[in-house]
């Protein structure tokens, strides 16, 4: 629907002095599960494969921007294609006496924010992407810089992660689609697996607790097992219980 209004806004076909009526949508919303590591590994590592095959350096540049989703937790559509290089700053840390990476988006849908990355994507891949496009300038994009259609083109990133998922039998888990920006909740659900506090990490994803825990909470029963010995913290552990199942 954003897409189609876009289009519309710039073929003329939307009035600057009125406001249309739109209705609120009441749609039942679903918990997308997460890409787990070995599975975003995986993926990455078939576009990687495809950039040798077809000999497109295409399939490698989507294989780094998946992972700086990763290393920081961005959306992977216009908001990341959309940062400069002059988006990117640094921070100095007296602790680490290490820089820390920071990107500022300029276009989100709470308006501008800043988020880090991981040291990670800093030292291992951030240097690949820079190299990759020796010749632009500060006002270039980070990703492909010379493609200036930046709707079409993440429609070609987004249906090639379809197809590659999709291959690799990924695509689809308990019955539900994962597209890209599944890749998302794996950043957040990750951060909350580590036991980071959802408010901090609510903070950094430019989101809300609440999106967090109605839409990317991990809810595996690994984490929901961590949720009750926490609601519960005075349980004993009896050696001799067993487990009643029922006989069919």
């Amino acid at each position: 629907l954003t897409n189609q209004m876009n289009r519309a806004l710039k073929n003329n076909k939307i009035p600057f002095d009125v406001m249309p009526d739109f209705p609120k949508l009441r749609g039942k919303s679903w918990r997308r599960l997460a890409y787990l590591p070995k599975e975003r590994k995986l993926i990455r590592e078939r576009f990687r494969k495809e950039t040798k095959i077809k000999e497109d350096n295409f399939y490698d540049e989507v294989a780094d921007l998946l992972s700086i989703c990763e290393a920081g937790g961005f959306r992977p559509g216009l908001e990341l294609l959309r940062v400069r290089r002059n988006n990117i700053g640094w921070i100095n840390d007296p602790t680490t006496k290490t820089p820390v990476m920071k990107i500022t988006l300029l276009q989100t849908k709470k308006d501008r924010h800043t988020m880090t990355v991981a040291d990670w994507y800093r030292d291992d891949v951030y240097p690949r992407v820079m190299n990759r496009h020796p010749n632009t300038n500060e006002l270039d994009y980070l990703f492909f810089p010379k493609i200036e259609n930046r709707d079409k083109l993440f429609d070609r990133i987004r249906k090639n992660f379809e197809r590659i998922s999709d291959d690799l039998d990924l695509f689809v888990k308990d019955g539900q689609n994962r597209p890209i920006y599944v890749y998302r909740h794996s950043f957040i659900s990750d951060r909350r697996r580590k036991g980071v506090d959802a408010n901090i990490v609510a903070l950094h994803s430019n989101t809300s607790v609440q999106m967090i825990n109605q839409h990317y909470q991990d809810m595996s029963d690994d984490h929901l097992l961590e949720i009750h010995n926490k609601v519960f913290p005075n349980r004993t552990k009896n050696p001799n219980y067993k487990v009643i199942t029922k006989k069919s």
